[in-house]
């Protein structure tokens, strides 16, 4: 919230009296935001799995990361991995470590996530050397976001 406090100088019997005057009509506030995110692991052929999140914010972000971590428990090996985000405003990497592999999507400095380019999604795909379904339990997700109005929001949770 914004409070705008203007002062009016007037000149009354050659003395200056400073009138204050708070406006409660300057007031301005930021809308709260609401965003939410559905995890899915969709049926695929065997040995090969994809991780979807699918995201969506009722305001426009300034700041935006997005971590998948996949635990390697069967050589899990990283393939591709996709974002529907508008051109240009955000930026996907990973890494692969002993036991974990991780996907990242972070947006670029400078860069809105615009409100009208939701819903989105990231998606992170693997191959893994099992003969049988993995199980996707232990795998996390996590959404860090600014609003353009300064609102910051923590989302977490598994496949």
């Amino acid at each position: 919230m914004i409070n705008k406090i203007f002062y009016l100088t007037c000149r009354i019997s050659s003395t200056y009296v400073k009138y204050f005057l708070e406006t409660h009509l300057a007031m301005t506030t930021s809308p709260p935001i609401v965003c939410s995110a559905v995890a899915s692991v969709p049926l695929t052929n065997s040995n090969y799995q994809l991780e979807h999140l699918a995201f969506n914010c009722s305001e426009s972000l300034s700041n935006m990361t997005i971590i998948q971590v996949v635990e390697r428990k069967f050589n899990e090996t990283y393939y591709k991995q996709y974002q529907t985000f508008w051109t240009s405003t955000t930026n996907m990497t990973y890494s692969v470590s002993s036991t974990k592999l991780t996907y990242k999507w972070n947006s670029l400095p400078g860069q809105l996530i615009v409100q009208q380019s939701f819903p989105n999604y990231v998606e992170g795909q693997f191959y893994y050397t099992s003969s049988s379904l993995r199980t996707a339990g232990n795998d996390t997700w996590n959404i860090w976001l600014q609003s353009i109005y300064g609102e910051t929001l923590h989302l977490n949770g598994t496949y």
